[in-house]
């Protein structure tokens, strides 16, 4: 199985997991984004990075990549994210059916890789373990101000609390 089609069962096990817990999954069109999916929360569009996690048979560590891969006629360039680019990283262990869910600045303050201990024989607890199966770190993050989705706009109009047709509405109803 290559990367793209472990990407592909990766992203689905997470829409499936959003929609058992009621939430709304919004795909983007086209995977130029730095982002894979957005979950609609309470109205809040929450914007979702998944990563698929491999097994690293020397260590017995599952191991991602934390960094965005661009092909480029033949040639992978790698970037780091940035804290703006999405909320929170779901990392997938297809073997386990296990999330890690990483806020942004977590997911973005690792060096190149994580590594993901799923093995108990370890003295202490690495510090990716607080994030397995952590999904309870994203409704109260969508219910907080500030992350709202916002009113559709037509095209041409300015973006304020309040759009042009929507103030002529309100003034015709004056009227």
């Amino acid at each position: 199985m290559n990367t793209k089609q472990r990407g592909d069962i990766a992203e689905q096990a997470a829409i499936l997991e959003a929609l058992k817990r009621g939430w709304s999954v919004l795909r983007p069109v086209g995977d130029n984004l730095p982002y894979d999916l957005v979950f609609d929360i309470g109205n809040r569009l929450i914007k979702v990075q998944v990563k698929c996690a491999w097994l690293d048979e020397s260590s017995q560590n599952y191991v991602v990549d934390n960094r965005r891969t661009k092909t480029n006629r033949r040639q992978m360039v790698r970037e780091d994210y940035k804290s703006t680019d999405f909320d929170f990283a779901l990392v997938y262990l297809p073997e386990r059916n296990v999330f890690y869910v990483y806020p942004v600045t977590v997911f973005i303050s690792f060096a190149s890789e994580i590594h993901m201990v799923e093995v108990e024989k370890r003295q202490r607890r690495p510090r990716s373990s607080a994030y397995r199966d952590a999904w309870n770190l994203i409704t109260p993050w969508a219910l907080q101000e500030g992350t709202s989705a916002r009113l559709p706009v037509k095209v041409g109009e300015a973006v304020s609390r309040v759009t042009p047709s929507q103030a002529l509405e309100y003034t015709l109803e004056k009227v």
